[in-house]
């Protein structure tokens, strides 16, 4: 008897949600996405010629809309720019800008799916703002088996989605959602 099919998507390898180490960002990026990201960059670089590090949050929050608390910190934004700079490299603006459209696009999914996690976890927790915030931990998925919100297999699953951390947040959820082709 052979393997039954999931009847998702096979993505768990395909961009944006997983870029290879050698030729990352070689993957094409839909028209319609880019058009969005170039006239983001083109309005922004009409009066000064390039963005700096310290622009880089106010475009994430104010031109593709995402949520202050979701904005990537210190290492997070530096990726962004040009090595030994503190100047955007249009490339990764691209490929990153291209990501974060997605989970503006999806982001009420991964909050349903998030909110039910947690929920599951602890009752009381309510707030959506507060509850991006938060990290599930081993402690948190080895409850989450235990009531059968998931199977044990996720373990594996959860801890290669936190990309070498001891916890997995909601940008590394939305990250797995999309490899397991939740958005598909």
């Amino acid at each position: 008897m052979g393997k039954r099919k999931s009847g998702l998507e096979v993505t768990a390898l395909t961009p944006p949600f997983y870029t290879s180490p050698i030729g990352s960002n070689a993957y094409n990026i839909p028209e319609e996405y880019e058009a969005i990201l170039l006239d983001i960059y083109t309005r922004y670089t009409e009066e000064k010629p390039d963005i700096h590090l310290s622009d880089i949050t106010k475009l994430l929050v104010d031109e593709i809309g995402i949520p202050e608390n979701l904005v990537p910190k210190g290492d997070g934004l530096t990726s962004w720019l040009i090595p030994g700079t503190d100047i955007l490299d249009f490339e990764k603006w691209l490929y990153k800008g291209y990501f974060y459209l997605l989970l503006r696009e999806h982001i009420d999914e991964v909050d349903m799916i998030w909110e039910d996690l947690w929920i599951t976890l602890d009752p009381k927790i309510i707030e959506k703002g507060d509850l991006r915030s938060k990290r599930l931990y081993l402690t948190h998925i080895n409850k989450l088996i235990s009531v059968g919100k998931i199977d044990a297999n996720s373990i594996g699953m959860l801890q290669t989605g936190g990309g070498g951390k001891v916890y997995v947040d909601f940008i590394d959820f939305f990250k797995l959602l999309g490899r397991i082709g939740a958005f598909s």
